[in-house]
């Protein structure tokens, strides 16, 4: 459940407050995970080919929508279609995918040797100096595209003084590329649910291993230091935690007091990391001692409304069944209904953003479809008591959906 929908990088960490212990500049190795060594091991980074075939599809797309060529700046699309990294500042480095031929960047000129050394001698650069508009630049790159009116798309993660310079310099219409941006990465290819899979089961083999190490006393962040250090054991990078202790947990994202651990009380970790890119998400509650009827009987009503979502995963049905589904089944074990004690909707897609499209929540009429992946995370918080909440990714196939990872199999074995 990584809130991390409107912001990325290291903004992320700052925007989520107490919702997740920062990592830590160094993080040295901990003897203890060990054993994780190698998890991430063989999975590949998607390759250049791949790029290529995604480009070509937003080409086929832009033609279909209207689209004379799209613009992006560094962020996760620009990763998606050119594998380019690159940090945001005041100065801004643009990528333009025109509808036919070939792509071309517009940024600072310092920088144009550090951009060939990521990006290669065969895309264009149109280069400004400090003095000069890199909003002319992109009039320059249109036209060298042959475009000189149409329809330019952007992504909705670009800020907004990038596209007022742009209305302002270029004789286009500026419109959201959505409909292109959703057809390309809702639906993941081998590679992506290849490295999606390895990322999710690296984190459940990280909290499998951190739970042995449990112990009374400790601190919610103690604990959460312990996952940054056995994600990163298993192989993950960017890793991030959340732990939540007893009444602590009846906020799905924390409170701003830290909490020690008392026997009796339900431990909760939200977890994730990226491979290569890729994000895990992963939600783990149990027991730290006996329990009591009413936490049993939380615990296993999230569980029951996880599976009964898991059963409208399938291609054809909205997006919203699933959630009506798990809500329902709260609701059917004595839970106040609708939003009352389940907080939030059920799940959000995931790929190279930790939050992306498509979201199960009620009035998402979307039909899911083979390679789309997405959480399953019903909860139930009772505010000062508990809060239990159970979450896996999962990939949408032809039949039953596919979970990357065990399930939780029960109070008693909550890693499977």
């Amino acid at each position: 459940m990584h809130r991390r929908a409107f912001v990325t990088g290291t903004l992320a960490a700052l925007s989520l407050g107490s919702c997740r212990s920062p990592r830590p500049a160094i993080a040295p190795a901990d003897d203890r995970f060990a054993a994780l060594a190698g998890f991430c091991d063989g999975v590949l980074p998607i390759g250049d080919d791949e790029r290529a075939r995604r480009r070509e599809r937003a080409q086929e797309l832009m033609q279909e929508h209207g689209f004379s060529a799209m613009l992006f700046e560094p962020g996760d699309s620009l990763t998606y279609f050119a594998g380019i990294r690159w940090g945001r500042s005041e100065r801004p480095m643009l990528y333009l995918l025109p509808a036919r031929g070939p792509a071309a960047l517009v940024a600072p000129a310092f920088e144009s040797r550090t951009l060939r050394e990521r990006a290669g001698d065969a895309l264009a650069q149109h280069l400004w100096h400090e003095h000069e508009s890199p909003y002319a630049k992109l009039a320059e790159a249109l036209r060298a595209a042959g475009i000189d009116h149409g329809k330019l798309g952007v992504d909705a993660w670009t800020r907004a003084f990038i596209v007022d310079g742009a209305r302002a310099a270029c004789e286009v219409e500026i419109a959201p590329a959505t409909p292109v941006l959703r057809a390309c990465r809702m639906v993941k290819s081998a590679s992506e649910l290849a490295l999606l899979r390895r990322a999710n089961e690296a984190t459940k083999a990280a909290l499998r291993a951190v739970s042995a190490h449990v112990s009374e006393g400790m601190s919610e962040g103690e604990l959460a230091g312990l996952v940054h250090a056995a994600q990163t054991a298993a192989g993950l990078t960017d890793t991030w935690a959340l732990a939540l202790f007893g009444a602590n947990a009846s906020y799905p994202h924390g409170t701003q007091g830290e909490k020690r651990l008392v026997r009796g009380e339900f431990v909760l970790v939200d977890a994730g990391g990226a491979l290569h890119g890729y994000q895990s998400d992963v939600t783990r509650t149990w027991p730290f001692g006996p329990v009591s009827s009413a936490q049993s009987r939380a615990w296993q009503a999230v569980h029951r409304a996880q599976t009964a979502a898991l059963a409208e995963l399938r291609p054809g049905r909205t997006c919203e069944a699933a959630d009506a589904a798990a809500r329902a089944a709260v609701a059917a074990a004595g839970y106040a209904a609708d939003y009352g004690n389940f907080t939030h909707r059920l799940g959000h897609g995931i790929g190279l953003q930790t939050h992306e499209d498509p979201y199960l929540v009620r009035g998402n009429q979307d039909l899911l479809r083979p390679g789309m992946t997405m959480s399953d995370e019903p909860g139930v918080y009772l505010i000062g008591e508990l809060g239990v909440r159970l979450e896996d990714i999962v990939a949408i196939t032809e039949g039953e959906p596919e979970i990357f990872g065990p399930r939780a199999g029960s109070i008693d074995a909550p890693f499977g």
